[in-house]
């Protein structure tokens, strides 16, 4: 009887152990729910400090260089033509002979272009209007850029854009020249189509592949908490913080702009608080379907949990959208 009551007492005793060291160690703290499939949900629940971030919402897309202009170079119809100095796809800098008249005087590159085409009269023959020299502007260069339709309202002419030249590993920064009004339906949806023009270095060609990041909104040095951390009850918004003594208190904040890791906190936190992050992983599974039981905690099933409790204090009534 008495060994009965002692090993009664040590695992009493085991238990507290096991509960107050999940107090200390709840940094994280992991709970898991078995699916009807056979599958689990497991939630793991971590704290972090409240920082300040800077925040920017940004639109990504790409597209081919093109050159921002083609133009025509007319020759002079009181000139003899003798030869011309380049050939079709030569890249001329500015200043450059493009082609020779009989009287020693030549046609010369306005700005850095690319022959692209031309029509001259032989040897020794008067210029006429029908003769001329095709260029293309290879100092200002441009993109045709996609937007979708929920975007195109955050897209303005003059709007800054990082562009990234892979093929060259450079980066320019170039701006939205003109936006397109009109969009192009399709199954999957509208897209509008926007130019970004930029000056070239002399290194980017015509024809080559460039990814553009346009910032819509940005935030600098905010108040922020990551996306998990931020969870709704009746359409309001609020943190789990957690107390001093370990305990915790949902704590209702109003939000700014977003990104894909942190939510902008305009009003509620000042920063330095202890926050609860909530996360969910789901694993699906083959096998057969099983019985649960439904009077567990976060909302029925099989619920394994381990010892010890939330920060001190009870589990979050909502999860993060």
């Amino acid at each position: 009887m008495k060994n009965k009551k002692l090993r009664n007492i040590l695992i009493i005793i085991l238990i507290i152990i096991v509960f107050v060291g999940g107090i200390f160690a709840g940094k994280a703290i992991e709970a898991r729910k078995y699916t009807e499939d056979g599958g689990s949900t497991t939630t793991q629940i971590t704290e972090t400090t409240v920082s300040t971030q800077t925040i920017e919402n940004t639109l990504t897309s790409s597209g081919e260089v093109t050159s921002s202009e083609t133009e025509k170079l007319d020759l002079s119809t009181s000139k003899y033509f003798n030869t011309m100095c380049v050939e079709e796809n030569d890249i001329v800098k500015k200043g450059e002979k493009i082609l020779k008249y009989s009287d020693g005087t030549y046609l010369k590159a306005e700005y850095d272009c690319l022959i692209s085409s031309y029509s001259v009269p032989e040897t020794g023959i008067k210029c006429t209007s029908s003769n001329y020299v095709e260029v293309k502007n290879m100092k200002t260069l441009q993109l045709n850029i996609s937007v979708d339709e929920t975007e195109i309202n955050q897209i303005k002419k003059g709007q800054e854009v990082k562009i990234e030249i892979s093929a060259l590993d450079k980066s320019f920064t170039g701006k939205i020249t003109s936006v397109n009004q009109a969009g192009t339906y399709s199954n999957s949806g509208t897209s509008f189509s926007a130019v970004v023009e930029f000056e070239n270095d002399g290194n980017v060609k015509i024809g080559m592949s460039a990814s553009c990041t346009i910032v819509l909104e940005k935030a600098e040095n905010t108040i922020a908490v990551p996306i998990e951390a931020v969870q709704t009850n009746n359409d309001k918004k609020y943190v789990v913080v957690v107390k001093t003594d370990g305990t915790t208190e949902n704590v209702t904040i109003e939000t700014g702009i977003s990104n894909d890791s942190y939510v902008q906190v305009t009003s509620g936190l000042s920063g330095g608080e202890t926050i609860q992050m909530i996360k969910q992983t789901t694993t699906n599974s083959s096998k057969p379907k099983r019985n649960s039981s439904k009077n567990n905690s976060f909302g029925g099933g099989n619920m394994q949990m381990p010892s010890g409790n939330f920060g001190g204090g009870t589990p979050p009534n909502g999860m993060p959208n």
